[in-house]
């Protein structure tokens, strides 16, 4: 291997570092998710049970735990923006190379083609796809320090202890439907076999 990398090589380990980036987000927040789950579970047991204490800290728990899952979002959604936009001037890039190849050999036939005007707009899209790969560097490095920066922060800007409050309630209220119609169907299947018993018998 040599000791220097070609432009293109430094490229191809970009986009594999963000590749691998976006990856990792996406598994902590699915992962976030699950405890998210897990806590809101928890919650409801300690409501039914009556120890407020201990649904304090659970909610508690849950709020953070929310607020990091959240924060995670922002910042994927904000890498997934970048790099569509650096792909998008990549290929402005490549398409302005080409363009000025073309024109080249354009002009060496006919010489009706203004190359210093080509020549320009090719430097301009090649330093615009530049630009674009040094922001997806800095948005990257930014995106680690706020990650890094989140377990100091407030949540009260990204989830309120209402919505904590409402999370729970919907679980409450979901688990009660289920139960309810776990017996509606208990009862119409009791129903059903009294029916074709009444039925045969007659």
């Amino acid at each position: 291997m040599g000791l220097f990398k070609s432009s293109e090589e430094r490229r191809m380990e970009r986009d594999m570092e963000i590749r691998k980036g976006l990856s990792r987000i996406k598994k902590q927040i699915r992962s976030f998710e699950r405890e998210e789950q897990d806590f809101i579970k928890k919650a409801k047991r300690a409501r039914q049970l009556g120890d407020e204490s201990m649904l304090n800290v659970i909610k508690a728990n849950l709020k953070r735990t929310a607020y990091t899952r959240r924060m995670m979002e922002r910042q994927l959604l904000n890498l997934e923006v970048f790099k569509q936009l650096k792909g998008q001037a990549e290929a402005q890039a490549t398409f302005a190379r080409s363009l000025e190849t073309v024109s080249e050999a354009i002009a060496e036939s006919y010489g009706s083609v203004n190359l210093a005007q080509v020549h320009k707009n090719c430097e301009k899209a090649v330093n615009q796809a530049e630009s674009m790969q040094q922001m997806m560097e800095f948005m990257m490095e930014s995106t680690s320090e706020s990650m890094a920066d989140m377990e100091g922060a407030q949540s009260d800007d990204l989830i309120s202890d209402a919505e904590i409050d409402r999370m729970i309630d919907e679980e409450i209220v979901a688990e009660e439907t289920e139960d309810m119609d776990d017996k509606v169907g208990g009862r119409l299947e009791s129903l059903r076999e009294r029916f074709e018993k009444n039925r045969d018998k007659a």
